[in-house]
């Protein structure tokens, strides 16, 4: 279990939060090597994490967060990206999950948050968890895998489906009783190895009525939380921000991909004594990956942009950011094969950061949440006059 104490003084900002990340990257990039061996971050750096406030960073400020929006999360992520993906990765959902759990009934946040704001929550919206229900209640029980940085967590998020008696089973989210889980060390990948995606065992737990949440009231931004919380970014359809807790981590690790070999190709000599740099297809390539990067990361702070809005979100902007993120995938994915192209054979050794972080964007973008043929069908119905795809349960 890690619950950690921040300084009380001075005041904890946006500058102060960047300030203690940026003073942590040359240890994560030292560790990232390790990380993919012991196919987990060290529980060091999620301490460290903790320390510098990244749990609060989109939590409540009733509950001693520090609500810095969710910008603030996408930039924070990126730079740790650029040191290493796995530990941006499991970054990121230290940030986000607060986000998520703010958006539950009141009572599960002051479970929580009860002893202290720095609690990292793992989480799982795969429905698959075995649900009953029972008075004051539900029985829920899984073994679910891909549980992202599980390994430091002291509290659990897992997806299941309430039966229904005259409809459709709903699909909910269950907060579990801390120390009601166990982890099964199952995560064994070719990419995003440092992230600890193991498998969540739960056996029974009653998980009590205030401690769901509904992945329809998500959709429609009507949750219990959003009453309470009444920040725009708790007030948003989960569609607007959900993937960003993928892109970002891809785009801080091909911007750190990009750096590591424009600066280890400035002075790097071909074997017939020309600089590299001079070659005008090296520089093509390094200029259309960085646009490709560019183009990315203005599509992704137009999502955070729409979030954020106080305004209602329209189906049409909602299906315009699901494409967005979709696209941006894509640019990253190709931004970052074309980096490993100019890299040549030393990209691919095994010593080179170029070509973990090639692994583990190109696993990212696997992602359920980032499949363009969905996200770009999305926005093609619209244009058409057509209906929202019912099967398409984030949108």
């Amino acid at each position: 279990m890690l619950h950690t104490a921040l300084k009380a003084e001075p005041a904890i900002t946006y500058d102060t939060v960047l300030e203690d990340v940026q003073s942590l990257l040359p240890a994560i990039r030292e560790r990232a090597a390790e990380s993919e061996a012991n196919r987990s971050i060290p529980k060091e750096s999620a301490r460290e994490f903790l320390d510098a406030g990244l749990a609060r960073v989109l939590m409540p400020k009733r509950y001693g967060g520090l609500e810095l929006g969710l910008q603030a999360w996408v930039d924070l992520t990126a730079e740790i990206g650029a040191a290493d993906a796995a530990h941006s990765w499991c970054a990121s959902l230290i940030m986000h999950h607060p986000h998520y759990l703010a958006q539950f009934p009141d009572a599960a946040q002051a479970d929580v948050w009860a002893n202290g704001p720095d609690v990292a929550i793992a989480a799982t919206f795969t429905p698959t968890s075995k649900v009953e229900t029972v008075a004051g209640g539900y029985r829920v029980s899984c073994a679910i895998p891909y549980l992202s940085g599980i390994n430091h967590c002291s509290r659990v998020i897992i997806g299941g489906m309430i039966p229904v008696a005259d409809g459709p089973p709903d699909w909910t989210l269950f907060l579990v009783p801390e120390g009601e889980f166990e982890i099964e060390d199952t995560w064994h990948t070719s990419g995003m190895r440092g992230t600890g995606s193991n498998t969540v065992v739960v056996k029974d737990a009653f998980v009590r009525s205030d401690h769901t949440l509904r992945v329809a009231d998500m959709r429609e931004s009507t949750t219990p939380g959003a009453r309470l919380n009444t920040a725009a970014m708790f007030n948003a359809p989960w569609i607007t921000y959900a993937a960003l807790t993928f892109l970002a981590p891809m785009l801080g690790a091909a911007r750190g991909a990009l750096e590591d070999y424009r600066s280890g190709t400035a002075k790097k000599v071909s074997l017939f004594g020309s600089k590299v740099a001079e070659y005008s297809s090296i520089q093509v390539h390094l200029a259309r990956a960085a646009a490709n990067l560019d183009a990315a990361e203005l599509l992704l702070r137009r999502c955070v942009e729409l979030a954020e809005s106080p305004q209602a979100t329209s189906e049409d902007l909602r299906a315009r950011t699901y494409r967005d993120q979709a696209r941006a995938s894509e640019l990253i994915v190709d931004a970052i094969d074309m980096i490993m192209k100019i890299s040549g054979a030393q990209g691919f050794a095994s010593s080179s950061s170029i070509q973990r972080a090639w692994r583990d964007v190109h696993f990212a973008a696997s992602h359920v949440s980032l499949n363009p043929e969905v996200g770009f069908a999305a926005w093609g119905r619209r244009q058409f006059g057509l209906d929202r795809d019912s099967k398409q349960m984030m949108f």
